[in-house]
């Protein structure tokens, strides 16, 4: 099993990868959690390319191929250009794959997405029976800017001073309770 090292909680690690197009067919690639650093020579020339996580999709579960031995899973760093995508780890243990496949998600803050069919991503949702369980999305509860506020609170309007009426202070309040 070839794993990266896990995300810590501000780890810098450095993968190296296949790349067909560079020099020596390797690259190197630093992946923080607020950035992602691409370096590589091309025809003799450096490049260093770094982007943000947000500039990728999300984290993506493939399946790699199929052997006699059973399934092969890489967990890759997701962009629209190809060439800007990372593989970062790949494993037979589906288990393992997947835990790696949710932290990744984590330490990156971006979505976990699933390859079903080749070139094509989704969002990953967990299947119960025939229906589809994601997370709710409010719905209908949804009332705009003041939606943590109970709906009659949304409809009060500010008071005006000259309406309010004085109230009594607590000493004035009880002061004929008090023994003397």
């Amino acid at each position: 099993m070839t794993l990266a090292p896990m995300p810590g909680l501000r780890a810098v690690h450095r993968l190296e990868a296949p790349d067909r197009r560079a020099d020596g067919h390797r690259r190197v690639v630093l992946v923080d959690r607020d950035s992602v650093a691409i370096a590589r020579s091309i025809a003799g020339v450096f490049m260093h390319i770094a982007l943000s996580p947000s500039a990728y999709l999300g984290i993506l579960l493939r399946l790699a191929n199929l052997d006699e031995v059973g399934f092969r899973y890489e967990i890759h760093l997701a962009h629209q250009d190809p060439d800007l995508g990372v593989l970062l780890a790949q494993s037979d243990d589906e288990a393992e794959v997947q835990g790696a496949w949710r932290r990744w998600s984590r330490f990156f803050r971006l979505p976990l997405l699933v390859e079903r069919l080749e070139g094509t991503w989704e969002p990953a949702r967990s299947m119960f029976g025939s229906s589809v369980a994601n997370r709710p999305d409010g719905g209908r509860r949804r009332r705009g800017p003041h939606s943590g506020r109970p709906r009659f609170l949304t409809r009060r309007k500010v008071g005006r001073p000259e309406l309010c009426v004085p109230v009594a202070t607590q000493r004035e309040l009880f002061a004929d309770l008090r023994p003397e």
